[in-house]
């Protein structure tokens, strides 16, 4: 367990989709949205790891077309996010001492939605951790799993919230300037589309 858990902070650490959308949230939006979007992504882990203990995961990964229509809804959620940030202007954004600009709730869906449809995801929790199920531990082997897919939230979220905490400080020094929010705008949605076109660079 815990060499498990070493590897899933060397993981977390590793730049990766999940890390970078925690990175362009918080500098667009301040530290504490982006604690709000960990919370989904580690939400969206405990969905991963649901779906791998019923077998749904290997069904998915084994359907090409199933595969791929998550790689499109993924992409296409992405891509509207983009929209959302190239959309807006410096003039037009609004500054305050936090930082938020949008409800913590939309922000906690976000890292659902984008952790629930990343098809790499799905792939990651079927490699990485049922190899790590010892056949031979008194402990039932769905048990383990669950035991397995807590830390690596664990893992995530120190990680994560770390990203989030240097994030937001860069967004709380940049607040009194309209374009340098502008720019954060623009480099989240740049992001975005990044992700969007990585989905399909299986």
């Amino acid at each position: 367990m815990l060499e498990f858990f070493i590897a899933a902070l060397v993981v977390a650490v590793a730049p990766g989709p999940d890390n970078l959308f925690v990175l362009a949230q918080s500098a667009t939006h301040g530290a504490k949205a982006g604690f709000c979007v960990i919370c989904g992504l580690c939400t969206g882990i405990v969905i991963q790891v649901t779906l791998l203990v019923l077998g749904v995961s290997a069904l998915i990964a084994a359907s090409p077309k199933a595969f791929f229509v998550m790689q499109c809804l993924g992409a296409a959620y992405l891509l509207y996010l983009a929209y959302k940030s190239f959309r807006v202007r410096a003039g037009t954004v609004k500054l305050n001492e936090g930082g938020e600009r949008l409800p913590l709730r939309k922000l906690y869906l976000r890292g659902i939605i984008m952790n629930i449809t990343n098809p790499k995801a799905v792939l990651f929790a079927l490699s990485f951790i049922p190899p790590a199920v010892k056949m031979d531990s008194p402990l039932n082997p769905t048990v383990q799993m669950v035991i397995l897919g807590a830390e690596f939230i664990l893992a995530t979220f120190i990680v994560f919230g770390s990203v989030a905490l240097l994030a937001g400080a860069v967004k709380k020094f940049m607040l009194k300037s309209p374009k340098a929010n502008r720019n954060l705008n623009w480099f989240s949605g740049a992001v975005f589309v990044l992700l969007a076109v990585a989905l399909f660079a299986l």
